[in-house]
């Protein structure tokens, strides 16, 4: 179920094809020609950055794939279904495009180090790191994606409690997909900060039936606990 959801998000959001959008600039052509080079499935979405409307879909990619991507400004969304391939090298290439605005990588090997390169991303508002490798301690980066609003950290088990600590500065947060992690009712609780927070995943962690139905209570904006 989780990774049918990311899936559909990212194709979703992400995806809208050329000739059923606004006719795309020469500039666009060619970065939607190079992910067409690299056996993506690129199109114009123009709910991104007007400097920055192309999103593009691989199967498989890996640094060679990011590398490439980086030379093109006007990518704005790059989705990965399987991303394990992709280490320091590609993350690093990604901070030369200044308008990416959504990151998702369905499977990967994301590590502490490759969180703080993919930080440096600052305004990427969707980011999809489900089944990687983060810990507690490496989550601090993304206390620098202030302008995040899509978070999922699913299939993570070795992030817990203390990784609240970091996600609750993210204020503009609205979805927070946080099943099959170590977070108990004690993390539930410190989310509150979060008010603009509208869909909250907690499935397969420790946070109990009572404290799940207990929280919306307390949020504005949710109204209910996925549990």
């Amino acid at each position: 179920m989780r990774i049918a959801l990311s899936m559909a998000i990212g194709v979703g959001m992400l995806l809208t094809l050329v000739g059923q959008a606004d006719e795309p600039t020469a500039e666009e052509k060619k970065a939607v020609s190079a992910a067409q080079l690299l056996k993506g499935k690129p199109g114009i979405d123009t709910t991104l950055h007007p400097n920055a409307r192309v999103a593009v879909r691989f199967d498989t990619a890996t640094d060679a794939t990011l590398v490439a991507l980086a030379k093109y400004p006007q990518i704005g969304a790059i989705q990965a279904l399987d991303g394990t391939a992709c280490t320091t090298r590609g993350f690093t290439a990604l901070q030369s495009l200044p308008n990416l605005r959504r990151l998702t990588l369905n499977k990967s090997r994301v590590t502490d180090k490759d969180l703080a390169l993919i930080a440096g991303c600052k305004n990427l508002q969707l980011l999809v790191l489900p089944e990687s490798g983060i810990t507690d301690n490496g989550l601090a980066a993304v206390t620098k994606l202030t302008r995040l609003e899509h978070l999922d950290l699913s299939d993570n088990p070795r992030l817990t409690d203390k990784a609240i600590e970091h996600i609750k500065t993210l204020e503009r947060l609205e979805v927070l997909l946080l099943n099959k992690t170590g977070i108990t009712d004690t993390g539930l609780y410190e989310l509150a900060p979060l008010e603009g927070l509208r869909t909250l995943n907690v499935a397969a962690t420790k946070v109990t039936a009572e404290a799940a139905e207990k929280f919306p209570t307390q949020m504005p904006n949710l109204r209910v606990v996925r549990r």
